[in-house]
């Protein structure tokens, strides 16, 4: 089929039956410490929605300052998702995973030590840095081990740690910070991604290349030129930047946003924030599994898992009806929900993005070129909020905004993702 890769390295897809016994356990080992990375990683950007209210009153800080705190990390974050994933193709994912959890464990220390905003902004910059390959980790991890009719559900379920990090971090953080305050909670939570640096070091393990294989080189500015040249890469990046506004908009204003519209205290506000987090991971396993299985009952048809991205994209667009909810059940109902489609959304679009790519061995820097875009917008997101939070008042603008942006793009999604993604000099 044109949208396998040559045979180059030895992947998830193992021939006999001996073989599958041995790296099946493997590679399901490599999955579950991803999870735990995307669980980390997320973790670690909750610890500041949290801290927030409380940091805000410390440092004196204004709706509009704190969207712009809440932003911070992204500054570094989006610059070097490029450059970090053309890293992590030449060397592999297992020193650049090793290297980008520990720089951001690293940060989260020294963010519990910062004494001003300041330093505090020097430590979200850091933590940028170490954060950026991310996500090129987890698709690299999945084109080499996961079978291509399982892409879409191990995405689903690798990136449900994004909700369970959230989570976890948001109820933690909550009850570390009231008990201990909001230094003990970043500090807590460095030490266990330093833990995760060292463990993804000794465990994983990258695939062998074979002999005849060709000597990695980074992707080219006439490579990057042709996925824009893709009407595929197109309808697929705007689905990224998309989702990916709303996913920062809720990570870095919702526990605020309960605490304007139910006028609740910093641990009834993490105890219903998890909830939320807890709720969509569950559903967005589901909801993955139920329309991969409608979608394929015929047979794997990469470019048909675009109606699972747009179905979700529609559900997630639900986020425009908090406006007209003010009691806690009915807003948690329409968060949790709205959360899972776009969760089940994001991990059917990396695995179209995964199985449309020709070239895998440059699967990392692909993501990097798409999380570059889509964090650009993603980067606008909480400041924006802040801004119309101070303008207006309310969220209600924030909501409508991506509740249209959404369903917009579930429409391109449909219309734009059919061939598969080339990025040599015959493409088109």
């Amino acid at each position: 089929m044109a949208h396998q890769e040559p045979r180059t390295v030895t992947t998830g897809e193992i021939p006999t039956q001996a073989q599958s016994r041995r790296a099946i356990p493997a590679r399901y080992v490599f999955f579950f410490l991803v999870f735990l990375m995307y669980a980390i990683s997320y973790g670690d950007r909750a610890a500041l929605s949290i801290a927030l209210p409380t940091m805000g009153r410390e440092f004196s800080l204004t709706p509009v300052q704190m969207g712009w705190v809440s932003s911070s990390f992204l500054w570094s974050y989006f610059l070097l998702n490029l450059p970090s994933t053309i890293l992590l193709d030449m060397v592999g994912a297992r020193a650049i995973g090793s290297l980008a959890v520990g720089v951001w464990s690293f940060a989260m220390l020294l963010g519990g030590m910062a004494q001003n905003i300041t330093q505090f902004l020097f430590t979200r910059v850091l933590l940028g840095v170490g954060e950026a390959p991310t996500f090129g980790v987890g698709a690299t991890v999945v084109r080499n081990w996961a079978q291509p009719r399982e892409r879409g559900s191990v995405m689903t379920i690798l990136l449900t740690g994004m909700q369970l990090g959230l989570a976890g971090g948001t109820i933690a953080g909550a009850y570390l910070i009231t008990f201990f305050g909001w230094r003990c909670e970043f500090m807590t939570l460095g030490g266990i991604g330093i833990a995760w640096a060292l463990a993804w070091w000794l465990i994983y393990r990258n695939p062998k290349e074979t002999s005849d294989a060709p000597r990695r080189k980074p992707i080219s500015i006439r490579e990057i030129r042709n996925l824009f040249r893709s009407s595929s890469f197109v309808g697929i990046l705007v689905v990224q930047c998309t989702q990916n506004y709303l996913n920062f908009l809720v990570m870095s204003w919702m526990p605020l946003y309960l605490i304007h519209e139910l006028h609740i205290n910093i641990t009834g506000t993490g105890n219903s924030t998890a909830l939320c987090y807890l709720v969509a991971a569950v559903g967005a396993v589901i909801i993955g599994r139920v329309l991969e299985h409608l979608v394929f009952r015929n047979g794997i048809h990469p470019p048909h898992r675009r109606f699972v991205v747009a179905t979700c994209l529609f559900g997630a667009a639900t986020i425009g009806l908090l406006p007209h909810f003010h009691t806690m059940t009915p807003i948690l109902l329409v968060l949790s929900g709205a959360l899972a489609c776009l969760m089940a959304a994001n991990g059917a679009n990396t695995a179209l993005l995964t199985d449309m790519v020709q070239d895998g061995r440059k699967m990392g820097s692909v993501t990097g070129v798409t999380l570059t875009c889509s964090n650009s917008l993603g980067l606008l997101s909480p400041i924006l909020t802040g801004y119309i939070v101070s303008w207006t008042g309310s969220f209600d603008m924030a909501w409508y905004m991506c509740a249209l942006a959404l369903i917009i793009a579930a429409l391109l999604s449909l219309a734009m993702v059919r061939a598969p993604i080339r990025m040599d000099e015959h493409a088109a």
